[in-house]
C-alpha cells in the first residue's frame, strides 16, 4: 500500500508541474488573425516534469484548457490499473452505475464518471474523487487560485495512452500581437486575475512572451 500511495503522489505532482515550465528566449512581436490561435498546442520540455507531454487548448468560444499526456503514469492494462508503473489488480476496480472506482483495501484511489465507453475500462471519464483527484485539485487550486467546484477534469484512456484535461479553466482574447488570459493563468508570469502577454504565430509555432519568459508551442491539431 505504501508503494501505491507513493506512485499516486508522484503522479499528482507531475500533473501540476506543467504550469510552471518555461524558457528564456526572446522573440519579436508579430500580428495575426485572432482565429489562428484556436486549436491544440504542445509545449516543449514537458517530459522533464514527469509527464509525457502537454500544452494548451484554445477554443473558438474564447475558453481555454490545459492538457497533459499521462500515458506512462496512468493507463489500464488487462491485469488492472497501472499507476506510475505499479499495477493495481482488477479486483480493486469496481463499477457503481456510471462510476468506475479504484479502491485498495478501503482507500479510494480514484473515482471517475464514465462519459464515453471504449473497449474494456477504456473511455472518457470525468474525475470525481479519490486520493489522486484530491492531490490534483489541490495542486491546480494553489497554482491558479481556482475554486474546486469550478474545476472540470476529464481523463481519456485508450490502450497504453491517457490524457488529462483541465477543461475551460481560463478565458482568453487576442488583439493584434497581444494575448490576454483571465481565470487560471498559471502558465504566464504576471499579477492579477487578467494577464496580457505578447504572442505570434509562424506556421505551426505559437510563441508566447510574458514578463519573464518565452514559451514556444507546436500545433497538434
Amino acid at each position: 500500500m505504501k508503494k501505491l500511495i507513493t506512485s499516486a503522489a508522484v503522479c499528482s505532482v507531475a500533473l501540476c508541474a506543467l504550469v510552471s515550465c518555461g524558457s528564456k528566449d526572446k522573440e519579436e512581436k508579430g500580428s495575426k488573425k485572432a482565429n489562428e490561435i484556436v486549436g491544440k498546442w504542445s509545449m516543449s520540455g514537458i517530459e522533464s516534469t514527469g509527464v509525457d507531454g502537454g500544452g494548451l487548448v484554445f477554443k473558438e468560444d474564447g475558453k481555454g484548457s490545459v492538457y497533459e499526456d499521462t500515458s506512462s503514469l496512468l493507463h489500464f492494462e488487462s491485469e488492472g490499473f497501472n499507476v506510475g508503473g505499479t499495477v493495481i489488480s482488477n479486483e480493486y476496480i469496481k463499477e457503481e452505475g456510471d462510476n468506475l472506482i479504484v479502491d485498495v483495501m478501503g482507500n479510494e484511489m480514484l473515482n471517475m464518471k464514465k462519459l464515453e465507453t471504449k473497449d474494456g475500462n477504456d473511455g472518457l471519464y470525468e474525475l470525481k474523487g479519490g486520493m489522486l483527484y484530491t492531490s490534483i485539485v489541490d495542486g491546480m487550486k494553489n497554482k491558479g487560485n481556482l475554486e474546486e467546484d469550478k474545476l472540470n477534469i476529464t481523463i481519456d484512456f485508450e490502450g497504453a495512452h491517457s490524457e488529462v484535461v483541465f477543461n475551460d479553466i481560463f478565458t482568453y482574447s487576442t488583439k493584434k500581437d497581444k494575448l490576454t488570459v483571465s481565470g487560471f493563468s498559471g502558465f504566464l508570469e504576471g499579477d492579477g486575475d487578467s494577464i496580457t502577454a505578447d504572442y505570434k504565430i509562424e506556421g505551426d509555432t505559437l510563441t508566447i512572451i510574458d514578463t519573464k519568459s518565452t514559451e514556444k508551442l507546436t500545433r497538434v491539431k
